[in-house]
């Protein structure tokens, strides 16, 4: 009879090697641009997001939800992850916040978690999606996840966000009046005394009255 001989975990390949191989990737991507034009630069600034940015962000997701559960954040004193992010990845309250949504909501979508992973879906995308969930319920995303994926595919975060508004308002139409409300109340304009030939303009607009002001493109 032969023993059983137990395998051998693979070995984890050390941080300090991953992260000497994204630093070399990155100075590699960043010599490339400064050489490159036309085209083929629009191409690799369409790279860095899809293959670069989008993809760290699907990585950081991922990783935040497992070390937001763990509570390892307090060894190093912090009372939240929020301010953990704040501390020691540099981010705004903001930023932070956003970041452990998606995190926490890319649990209970599995085909946005999927696509994001991919690098089908950029990172605005899936923050709308995420703070869509929160909003009305994950539940009630997944029932539409594989449609709200197929417009985040084919609008821009922009149109998305459209979107995601309409589908809030279709399935919690008190919440989402009440929302609106709420960013009714809070516009404002004020527009200061000239000076030096400038008139400085400082207000707050909800989506209705910033999507009438807002600038159309134009070539020049």
């Amino acid at each position: 009879m032969v023993a059983a001989v137990a395998q051998r975990p693979r070995s984890k390949i050390p941080l300090e090697a991953v992260v000497a191989q994204l630093r070399d990737g990155v100075h590699a991507m960043s010599d490339w641009v400064r050489e490159a034009n036309g085209q083929e630069l629009g191409e690799g600034l369409i790279q860095i997001r899809e293959a670069g940015i989008d993809s760290l962000e699907a990585a950081f997701a991922d990783g935040l939800r497992r070390f937001d559960g763990s509570g390892d954040y307090a060894a190093d004193g912090a009372l939240s992850v929020i301010a953990w992010l704040k501390w020691r990845c540099k981010l705004s309250g903001g930023a932070a916040a956003e970041r452990v949504g998606i995190a926490r909501q890319l649990e209970q979508l599995p085909k946005t978690e999927e696509a994001f992973a991919r690098g089908d879906l950029g990172y605005q995308h899936v923050a709308m999606i995420a703070r869509t969930a929160d909003h009305v319920g994950a539940s009630a995303v997944r029932k539409a996840e594989a449609s709200l994926l197929q417009a985040a595919k084919t609008h821009d975060p922009g149109q998305f966000a459209g979107i995601t508004k309409d589908f809030e308002h279709r399935i919690d139409a008190e919440g989402a009046l009440a929302e609106a409300n709420r960013a009714y109340e809070r516009r404002y304009l004020h527009i200061g005394e000239p000076q030096d030939g400038l008139v400085r303009v400082d207000g707050l607009l909800d989506t209705e009255g910033g999507g009438r002001c807002a600038p159309r493109s134009t070539r020049t």
